[in-house]
């Protein structure tokens, strides 16, 4: 293999509301990287532009840039903040011709690597991107203000609000709130306590997103309460898929999935009975990232190239910061 700096590299970006990914990959499939950071959502991260510009600026490519895909949270949800995402973008990539799209599209392009489907994403938030190879649409992702249905986010939430309520005697569950905040909590759990738990976090939606682990390994402890919340937002995530096939017309349209929620076996197996068998994703997230770079600068991207890139992706430790597959 010819020295890296004498080779041409494509970037790719996956952007979400809890970590941002960055990895470079060539015409041979040799990836590196990926570099991780906080999350980039301009509608709740402040810094994201500082967040953005630190990790581009301290993980430079390894030789000639030829092309870069980012995929950003909230691209596309609003026209002035889609903007400054564009202009930092090219600022931060001078010379680089490039490619800005909502992170979900990311998602979509490298579950399906190129071809018709609906990706559903879940993640912090939620949503569904579909493909028919004649129309596109998305489902939701409307935000945890009044969407998110079904996210790491809800399903967090939700089991604050169950828990809590078994506090003040709302809910007959008490065990459910014992084990869900005394590992919180450090300590059993009080009204006071968990107020100033939340309060105290310098990113509630994160923090709250990251409790849909804890969520999932008590029902897979067997948690009646914890289960039930991992079906309901089963329920939740599966409208999406059923809306998106309905309004395309194709309800035998394939469908994939990625983010961290759908590495509960229970939201999974219950997604795989509501909707059918998924297709597993080709390429994770960041992958599709690389995948669109890759196609727009001319590498082949066939089964091997994404072979290599699955492999080298598939080998790094895992990071996600909410739900792990149960065991």
């Amino acid at each position: 293999m010819t020295e890296r700096a004498d080779q041409t590299w494509v970037l790719g970006l996956d952007g979400g509301g809890s970590k941002t990914a960055l990895a470079y990959v060539n015409a041979e499939g040799e990836v590196v990287g990926p570099f991780y950071a906080p999350g980039i959502n301009p509608f709740d991260r402040p810094d994201w532009q500082a967040v953005l510009t630190a990790l581009l600026s301290a993980h430079p490519a390894p030789g000639p840039l030829h092309r870069a895909a980012l995929g950003l949270p909230g691209y596309g949800e609003s026209r002035e903040i889609s903007a400054r995402q564009d202009a930092l973008s090219a600022e931060l990539l001078p010379g680089c011709p490039l490619s800005t799209m909502n992170d979900v599209e990311a998602a979509f392009t490298g579950a399906f690597a190129g071809g018709p489907g609906v990706l559903l994403l879940a993640g912090t938030g939620s949503m569904a991107w579909a493909d028919d190879g004649v129309g596109r649409l998305r489902v939701g992702g409307w935000g945890e203000g009044f969407g998110d249905e079904g996210s790491a986010y809800w399903t967090g939430r939700r089991a604050l609000s169950l828990a809590s309520q078994a506090l003040d005697g709302r809910h007959a569950d008490a065990e459910f709130a014992q084990a869900l905040l005394t590992p919180l909590l450090s300590g059993p759990p009080t009204q006071p306590g968990l107020l100033e738990w939340y309060y105290a976090q310098a990113h509630p939606r994160s923090a709250v997103a990251a409790l849909a682990r804890s969520v999932n390994e008590l029902a897979g402890d067997g948690q009646l309460t914890a289960h039930a919340i991992l079906l309901d937002a089963a329920d939740l995530l599966a409208q999406h898929v059923s809306a998106a096939r309905q309004q395309l017309g194709k309800p035998d349209l394939p469908w994939s999935y990625a983010g961290s929620v759908l590495g509960s076996r229970t939201v999974l197996e219950t997604l795989t009975t509501l909707l059918g068998e998924p297709q597993v994703p080709a390429l994770l997230p960041l992958g599709g990232a690389l995948f669109h770079a890759a196609a727009q600068a001319g590498f082949g991207t066939d089964a091997d190239w994404q072979r290599r890139v699955r492999t080298a992706l598939l080998h790094l430790p895992f990071t996600s910061p909410t739900l792990q597959e149960q065991a």
